[in-house]
């Protein structure tokens, strides 16, 4: 009872001092509370920079033996040289030099600064030159990379909607020229990025440096950037997406029709060769009519290269979308945090962390799209590699049993339409003999009529040669008699 007392004596005399106590408890759980979920974060953030350090090893390395093989296989003098395969190559090496620098920067330095490694690994932050040279690439590589899928998607659209203009606008020399103006505005819009970038002291621990953009610079540095990645992500993004739906409807439209007259092929093939009596008689009308449909059927084979082509081409800017889309969202939210004068939370940048991994997945898949939706690459693929592996051997020989048989199959289509074609020519020809056949046997009654006419006014003998002459008459299956003995008919032809 005393302590109860004591306890609100004190708390009558000095409220303030209680106040003061509730006001720190409130505060201590408040700020404990936000210590937790501050280090909840952190340790999300951790978790994605290791997940992103060994992905992206594992990327690069996938990504660089790809892209090499690609270059190796897109030059060979085996495939067809095509516009296309020169916007690969050119892709292809932009690719290899981009994972390259990637690695250069970002993987060495996360070996000396996460996991603690005392070795001059990460060159780029000891250098100035190297410092502002790989700042610079970066940026001009993946512009370049970027506009180069731009620019094979409009060439699809070109081949797609506008056949004619092919053999203008979609030979290897154009575009070559295309990619050396895109390698040129490449190295020329990110220009910026050479002057900005220096090796400055860490924020992290000022006893070491790394390669940064100048303190002067940030804000303008921070504009320039918005614009680059709308240059870089934006515009090629909706560009692609616009161009591909496009091309998808286009492709669709053209299947339908093309199987609509494969069905209607064998009954026009029929109607032709029913009516077309004259090309029966004359065999070099024939051998043109043949040569036709040769021309014809190489159109039809080009035309469905050009399809396959199409197809993968679609496919790689369809992935180049997906795989950048969760990126460029995640940058333009941190480009709107930081332009407020705000800093993203540590949930906003493990996002960002796992979408670089997507963005990186897409420079690395490129190998892989070319194997699974080109043949021909894959032959060319198995030719080069030297490897004498069981399983390289089961491979190679199963795509040279798919050739073989692909071969047979053609040949048997062809060799099916011309019997069929011989045979309705053959069919003509027969029906012509035996019309000609029938003319010849009718004029021979009428002669025969008109001798039997004049023997029968002359005696009784020659109406009996008369008689005989008729039975033999109709014995010839080719005529039929219509009313009494002395009128025939031609027969039915069957």
């Amino acid at each position: 009872m005393n302590w109860n007392k004591n306890l609100t004596t004190t708390t009558t005399l000095f409220p303030e001092i209680t106040s003061t106590i509730n006001i720190y408890t409130t505060t201590t759980i408040t700020n404990y509370n936000h210590i937790v979920k501050i280090s909840f974060g952190e340790q999300l953030k951790n978790a994605c920079k290791l997940f992103r350090f060994y992905a992206s090893i594992f990327l690069i390395i996938i990504g660089m033996i790809g892209s090499i093989l690609s270059i190796k296989v897109f030059s060979s003098t085996k495939i067809r040289r095509n516009s296309s395969n020169e916007y690969l190559i050119t892709m292809s090496f932009v690719v290899a030099l981009l994972l390259f620098n990637f690695f250069c920067d970002e993987i060495l330095r996360s070996i000396v600064n996460d996991f603690e490694v005392d070795l001059p690994l990460n060159l780029v932050d000891l250098s100035k030159l190297l410092c502002k040279t790989s700042t610079y690439l970066r940026h001009t590589l993946r512009f370049a990379a970027h506009w180069i899928v731009v620019a094979f998607t409009l060439e699809r659209l070109i081949v797609v909607h506008f056949p004619l203009h092919t053999s203008i606008l979609c030979t290897p020399r154009c575009a070559k020229r295309v990619c050396l103006f895109i390698l040129i505005m490449s190295f020329l819009v990110p220009f910026y990025s050479f002057i900005m970038s220096d090796v400055i002291p860490s924020e992290q621990n000022h006893q070491n440096s790394e390669c940064d953009i100048m303190k002067k610079y940030n804000l303008i540095y921070l504009y320039l950037t918005i614009i680059y990645g709308n240059l870089t992500l934006t515009f090629p993004i909706l560009i692609v997406c616009i161009v591909n739906i496009l091309i998808v409807r286009q492709l669709l439209k053209a299947a339908n029709i093309r199987k609509k007259n494969k069905n209607l092929q064998y009954e026009e093939a029929q109607l032709d060769a029913a009516t077309s009596t004259i090309l029966a008689r004359n065999s070099k009308l024939n051998k043109s009519n043949a040569a036709e449909n040769e021309y014809y059927q190489s159109i039809v084979k080009n035309q469905l290269e050009n399809d396959k082509v199409t197809w993968m081409l679609v496919v790689i800017s369809v992935t180049f979308g997906i795989l950048n889309f969760p990126y460029f969202i995640l940058w333009c939210y941190i480009c709107v945090i930081r332009v407020r004068g705000k800093t993203p939370t540590p949930f906003v940048e493990s996002a960002k962390l796992i979408s670089e991994v997507l963005h990186l997945l897409n420079y690395s898949t490129y190998f892989f799209l070319y194997v699974i939706s080109r043949r021909s690459f894959r032959k060319v693929l198995v030719e080069k590699m030297r490897c004498r592996c069981d399983c390289f051997e089961q491979w190679r020989l199963y795509e040279m049993r798919s050739d073989v048989n692909n071969k047979i199959q053609n040949k048997k289509k062809i060799s099916i339409s011309q019997q069929q074609q011989q045979q309705f020519s053959n069919t003509n020809t027969t029906h012509i003999i035996s019309s000609n056949n029938t003319n010849h046997n009718y004029h021979q009654l009428l002669v025969v009529r008109q001798q039997d006419n004049n023997i029968i006014g002359n005696d009784g003998h020659g109406r009996e040669k008369a008689r005989t002459r008729m039975i033999i008459v109709q014995d010839d299956k080719n005529i039929d008699k219509t009313g009494d003995d002395n009128k025939y008919s031609l027969g039915n032809i069957v």
